[in-house]
């Protein structure tokens, strides 16, 4: 006679919160097209991954992100950006309007996990092109307190790692979008 096995947990990245939204509106607002986030391969699966040390991973079976990761983390960039750069952000490869963006951000995740120490981590790499110009070239790290064990708390910092990295890139876009208008 076998034991139960324990119910699967899935969960979701977040939005910053509506109250963080940009205060600078324009009438007509600059278009900017976001390019299919890349992830890399090992965070690429349904299982949350945690560092176990020494360049080891363990794949939790039980605790799952609900949806894939690349899109979850392009659909949060998405809104983020909506809300923090008075611009209109859209998806680079399925949206008409996207042809008329001003700019294009390419972002491509190098790592999103907790390691052996419960420390969340996100280190990226984004472009900011202007046509064929690449007017920003930028890599970002960010590392926050999470756990080894929890994975409310590990989804919650890594969740935040990414609100931070919105943050930073919204910066970059208003910085350049400023400077094109001057």
């Amino acid at each position: 006679m076998g034991g139960t096995t324990p119910p699967s947990q899935f969960y979701l990245l977040e939005p910053l919160n509506e109250n963080e939204s940009s205060v600078i509106e324009t009438r007509t607002k600059p278009v900017i097209a976001l390019g299919r986030v890349r992830i890399p391969r090992y965070v690429d699966r349904p299982q949350i991954v945690v560092g176990t040390g020494g360049n080891t991973y363990h794949l939790n079976e039980f605790n799952r992100w609900a949806e894939s990761l690349d899109a979850n983390i392009s659909r949060i960039l998405m809104q983020n950006l909506s809300m923090l750069v008075p611009a209109e952000v859209v998806e680079a490869r399925s949206s008409s309007l996207a042809r008329q963006a001003k700019l294009r951000v390419s972002l491509t995740i190098l790592e999103f996990h907790v390691d052996q120490k419960g420390q969340a981590g996100l280190t990226a790499q984004w472009f900011i092109r202007r046509g064929q110009d690449v007017i920003q070239n930028r890599q970002v790290s960010y590392r926050l307190p999470g756990s080894t064990d929890d994975y409310s708390t590990i989804v919650a910092a890594l969740n935040e790692c990414l609100n931070r990295m919105s943050r930073d890139l919204s910066a970059s876009l208003q910085q350049v979008l400023q400077e094109m208008r001057s």
